[in-house]
């Protein structure tokens, strides 16, 4: 089973950067590294600061931001909460919460994703 890295354009409120995205089921939340995400998107403050629980015996990882970030698979364009990381192993993480809303597959072994694309279907009633 491989590790899933992509190579991505990601956009935010302020421009466009290629940034380097793990695809990692175990995380249940979305992270961007703070000094890859500045420089395209502006911060929304938490009235609460928010404490992430790592892996097995790893610590924790304080949040005070997030941003709505857009990125791109395979000619899609998705958008999603990203929480802000002062420090991170990656540059991004695609999360679980992510991945499940947006239809994302991973295939370890190949390691690629899969995309549905009509998640991004909209129906007006």
């Amino acid at each position: 089973m491989g590790t899933i890295l992509k190579d991505l354009e990601v956009a935010g409120d302020k421009g466009k950067a290629r940034i380097e995205v793990l695809f990692d089921t175990g995380a249940s939340r979305s992270l961007v590294r703070r000094d890859r995400a500045e420089s395209i998107t502006i911060f929304l403050k938490a009235p609460i600061p928010l404490k992430f629980r790592l892996g097995v015996g790893k610590g924790t990882l304080d949040v005070e931001f997030s941003a709505v970030l857009y990125f791109t698979i395979k000619g899609y364009t998705f958008f999603h909460q990203f929480f802000i990381a002062e420090e991170l192993a990656h540059e991004m993480i695609l999360g679980a919460d992510a991945m499940q809303l947006c239809k994302i597959v991973p295939i370890p072994e190949l390691e690629d994703v899969r995309i549905d694309p009509t998640v991004l279907d909209l129906e007006l009633v």
